[in-house]
């Protein structure tokens, strides 16, 4: 190879690189959606990796999300084992049959964040409910207790890709043994 060829390719590879380098300078990447509810609190939390979550609501005209039923506890400082945010397990809505969220239509990461802290549970088959996202059954006869093996354990399941096209994203519970119950929701932007 000639000095002359060499050094055209290196300009040419530089030129490259520094183009490439410069189609993302002044571009901005649109922001991503990002919910965290800690269900059953009154007040807003912000966990150790600095993540909001904010307290429940009810859904009515004029909110983008919420509940419609069900009832709420919060058991105060607990032994919650397994996570660096115990606050989210702290609290609870129960009894609830659907939390209702308004998005951009897209592609969804789901977490439903569980925890049994009830004491009048102690062990399988006393609390058993199944869940649902947009009226397909993603958790069949939950037993949280089964699940984790104890009590005040924290548990999170997760849904990749959860298609919202309709701007609604339904998350239903339908009881089979006691009341359904659940402490926290993350819902993410892919």
């Amino acid at each position: 190879m000639t000095k002359g060829l060499f050094v055209l390719i290196c300009a040419v590879a530089i030129t490259v690189f520094v183009l490439a380098g410069c189609a993302t300078v002044g571009q901005t990447q649109a922001a991503k959606f990002v919910l965290r509810v800690n269900c059953g609190a009154y007040e807003p939390y912000t966990d150790t990796a600095g993540n909001v979550w904010l307290p429940d609501q009810y859904l009515e005209e004029g909110v983008e999300w919420g509940f419609g039923d069900g009832l709420t506890v919060d058991r105060g400082a607990l032994n919650i084992t397994g996570t660096d945010s115990p606050k989210i397990y702290e609290t609870e809505r129960y009894s609830m049959s659907a939390y209702e969220f308004t998005l951009p239509n897209g592609k969804y990461t789901v977490r439903l964040h569980f925890a049994e802290t009830f004491e009048g549970i102690t062990g399988e088959d006393q609390r058993v409910f199944s869940v649902s996202i947009n009226d397909k059954t993603v958790l069949k006869d939950l037993d949280l207790y089964k699940e984790t093996g104890t009590w005040e354990k924290p548990i999170v399941k997760e849904f990749k890709k959860v298609a919202v096209t309709n701007k609604k994203l339904v998350i239903g519970f339908t009881p089979n043994i006691e009341n359904p119950e659940i402490n926290g929701i993350e819902i993410l932007s892919e």
